[in-house]
């Protein structure tokens, strides 16, 4: 019993960077649903710019990487205002804008190569050392990357959260995600919180796409594959009623998938999703989610 919990914990903090890097691109696909009502496909394409533009102030410009960071998260905050600005809030409502997302996907996968070329970034860590410990009497280690990784990005969420309940801005996106004519009949600037709230998602998303290859210290076009995956299935298993639902459904998602992985690595992936479906079945709104009861 002993040697299975020290094998599962170690896995956890194996994995510990993929907690902070999900909590981070799930935050940033509920900021647009909630205040656009759109799921956006495109978020890890969009982040993956901003770490392709970190990855060559590093390489070609000899940037410290805490530099390339910033410069990587403030180019998909424009991306993310311009794509609200000029695309999303002039397409109707409904699923043609989640199919503007699709396309996004599509345009930037094809341009990305093109400013960047096709040979994948390399990235350094921002913590090269190794942190061992003991617990219960058991030796464990993680890298000082993944716990910096992991802080950051509680950090940022708390600091977002604290925005939301706090600030002007916050009271402007619940009340948009509540709903947007009331909003914007009360006086709201709505196309403002659209706005921020599509570059604070980008931002998000560039954040979580650089972390990654700060720990796996490579950047290519699929990086964020797995991760958008896992940022939708969190914002399913969290509940998407409310902004918090998600972002403690990203923090589950890593854990499980590394308990899953203990009983199997190959088919991981696979229980991770029944375990999932198994929890939608039973409560459909999600883990913290509300039903919506409509009258007629």
């Amino acid at each position: 019993m002993a040697n299975v919990f020290h094998d599962v914990f170690q896995l956890i903090l194996n994995n510990l960077y993929l907690i902070g890097v999900l909590a981070l691109s799930t935050m940033g696909i509920t900021l647009t649903y909630k205040t656009t009502n759109v799921a956006n496909f495109s978020q890890a394409i969009t982040s993956t710019i901003g770490a392709y533009m970190a990855g060559l102030m590093v390489r070609d410009f000899g940037c410290n990487p805490w530099l390339a960071m910033v410069a990587g998260v403030l180019l998909c905050f424009v991306i993310g205002v311009l794509v609200d600005a000029v695309v999303v809030r002039n397409i109707g409502g409904g699923s043609g804008r989640t199919m503007v997302t699709i396309a996004l996907i599509v345009i930037f996968t094809a341009g990305i190569p093109l400013v960047y070329g096709t040979i994948p970034y390399n990235f350094p860590r921002f913590f090269k050392e190794q942190i061992e410990f003991t617990l219960f009497g058991m030796q464990f280690n993680v890298t000082q990357n993944a716990l910096f990784v992991l802080l950051l990005s509680i950090a940022v969420i708390g600091l977002i959260f604290a925005a939301l309940n706090l600030t002007k801005w916050g009271l402007g996106v619940r009340g948009t995600s509540s709903n947007l004519y009331v909003a914007a009949m009360m006086g709201v600037n709505t196309n403002m919180m659209t706005a921020l709230s599509w570059g604070i998602s980008s931002a998000c998303g560039a954040l979580a796409a650089i972390l990654l290859a700060s720990q796996t210290q490579v950047i290519n076009l699929t990086m964020l594959g797995s991760v958008q995956a896992n940022s939708l299935l969190a914002f399913v298993l969290g509940g998407f009623s409310s902004f918090y639902g998600p972002v403690v459904g990203a923090a589950i998602i890593p854990v499980v998938q590394s308990l899953m992985a203990f009983i199997s690595g190959i088919w991981a992936s696979a229980l991770l999703y029944i375990v999932v479906m198994l929890v939608i079945l039973i409560k459909p709104a999600g883990l913290f989610g509300k039903s919506v009861q409509k009258k007629v």
